[in-house]
């Protein structure tokens, strides 16, 4: 029988490759507050930490099959903060994609087309961090 922790490692792995492949990241908004920061505060030190920040959210997808892997491998709450930390990423970076398609031309179009693989990542990773033991 397969435990609660592996079927949890597997939906995040899963999770994490569908927003891979629909490039779910907080990349974006990280790098935009980073600049508005740094431009607002003149502290050009700021730029290292948002960079971080970026860098980080753009293997959100990345962190979440890591996580998986950890929670399968009984690891779980260094898998759980990983998916956690991929999948926070992600829904700012879904956030974002959502307030720039209905800004287009065709919001309902480009939101049917984008949103799919994405969300769907994401609700798997969810489920799978509060899944795991």
């Amino acid at each position: 029988m397969v435990s609660n922790n592996k079927k949890a490692g597997s939906m995040a792995i899963i999770g994490g490759v569908l927003m891979l492949l629909a490039g779910v990241t907080g990349a974006a908004a990280w790098k935009a507050l980073g600049d508005t920061a740094i431009e607002i505060t003149g502290m050009g030190a700021l730029g290292t930490i948002f960079q971080m920040l970026v860098l980080i959210g753009s293997l959100g997808g990345l962190v979440v099959i890591l996580g998986g892997l950890m929670v399968s491998l009984e690891s779980v709450s260094i898998g759980k903060i990983m998916i956690t930390i991929g999948a926070g990423f992600g829904i700012i970076g879904l956030i974002i994609f959502l307030v720039v398609t209905f800004m287009g031309d065709q919001p309902a179009g480009n939101f049917l087309a984008g949103i799919g693989l994405g969300f769907i990542g994401l609700v798997l990773t969810i489920i799978a961090r509060q899944k795991a033991e």
